[in-house]
């Protein structure tokens, strides 16, 4: 059974949460801030309120781009084609980032604006599934003018999809030079027993922020020993609560009681905590001339800078002022930004060779 709530008290959302409260008032007004979520697509659950004057996804914002024909970014939960086919991912990790059913089911971040893109039926993107995330990028940034991209899905092999990793990565650099922060799942060896320790791309390109996934001890749950210099942040990802739907149920879908596990869910931390971060230090940024892909890597700097400390289970990382650690909500808010002079641009997002 998960451990009920350990992941939002781990990374201190709630406390961020009521200290932008407190700054923008209780009803909080987000600014225009908007989150797009690449997955699965949605359904109809309780926790998203979509029958209310304020629901938790903007769905009329969003794209379909498996279901010829259906312009909604609905998951039918039927199956449908693709590799490791996961239905109903995206409902589970959307639900993890915005849910907002008091009492019943809160994510890490409700209330932010989330926009949900259908661009595959499973977690793992391959041929034109790596298309369709390319495309959603750039509509993401460029008609719904998004300030952070959330990516629970993954490219393991570059092999036979050449052509489709030069489009995402193309969109990958748009987004970075508009200020856009991307952040993607580092993915887990349990997919890919043929690549142990390994992580996937997007994530593996330097524009973007990897999110590793850590268990309720605060240790790594994943072997990432080829694939740990990629990640950037470590985040919630075993035995997370998180809402649930089945094909043939009615709906609204009801069930929150489920556990889920993975990099996906930290993702979704890490996306609702960029989130945070541009409410709180967006007037700032403004002010002070961060722009383009400045704003990401100010957000980088402040996520190596300003963490918690992984415990010890013999899972390294690198040493030194970039080492990596826990996500904070709470102190990515109340830490000061980093000087522009310190800010290095990324290199290019070109696909590397297996």
């Amino acid at each position: 059974m998960p451990i009920s709530n350990w992941n939002t008290g781990a990374v201190r959302s709630r406390e961020a949460m009521r200290l932008l409260a407190d700054e923008f008032g209780a009803d909080l007004d987000w600014n225009s801030i908007l989150i797009a979520h690449l997955d699965t697509g949605f359904t109809n659950h309780i926790v998203f309120n979509l029958a209310s004057d304020r629901p938790a996804l903007l769905v009329d914002r969003g794209i379909n781009y498996v279901d010829t024909g259906v312009s909604e970014p609905r998951d039918p939960l039927n199956g449908g084609g693709g590799l490791v086919v996961t239905p109903g991912h995206g409902t589970r990790t959307l639900g993890a980032l915005c849910g907002n059913l008091p009492g019943i089911y809160i994510g890490v971040c409700p209330t932010v604006p989330v926009v949900p893109y259908r661009v595959t039926n499973g977690v793992m993107l391959s041929g034109q599934t790596i298309l369709n995330a390319a495309n959603a990028i750039m509509d993401a940034v460029d008609r719904n003018l998004a300030d952070v991209i959330s990516i629970s899905l993954g490219v393991q092999s570059i092999v036979g999809n050449v052509k489709q990793m030069h489009a995402l990565g193309r969109a990958v650099d748009h987004a970075y030079e508009r200020g856009v922060i991307i952040v993607c799942a580092a993915g887990q060896t349990d997919d890919a027993p043929q690549l142990v320790g390994a992580t996937v791309y997007p994530g593996r390109y330097s524009r973007t922020i990897m999110a590793g996934g850590i268990d309720a001890d605060m240790k790594v749950c994943f072997d990432y020993e080829i694939g740990r210099p990629f990640v950037d942040i470590w985040a919630p990802a075993d035995e997370i609560c998180r809402p649930n739907s089945v094909f043939g149920l009615p709906e609204p879908f009801k069930d929150v009681a489920g556990s889920g596990d993975g990099t996906s869910y930290a993702t979704v931390h890490v996306a609702g905590a960029a989130a945070m971060w541009l409410r709180k230090h967006g007037a700032q940024l403004d002010d002070d001339g961060y722009v383009g892909w400045q704003r990401v890597e100010a957000f980088r700097a402040m996520l190596r800078k300003h963490k918690q400390s992984l415990a010890g289970n013999g899972v390294p990382t690198r040493k030194g002022p970039t080492d990596t650690g826990v996500l904070d909500c709470v102190a990515l808010l109340t830490n000061k930004l980093p000087p522009l002079s310190s800010l290095k641009k990324a290199q290019l997002a070109e696909p590397e060779v297996d």
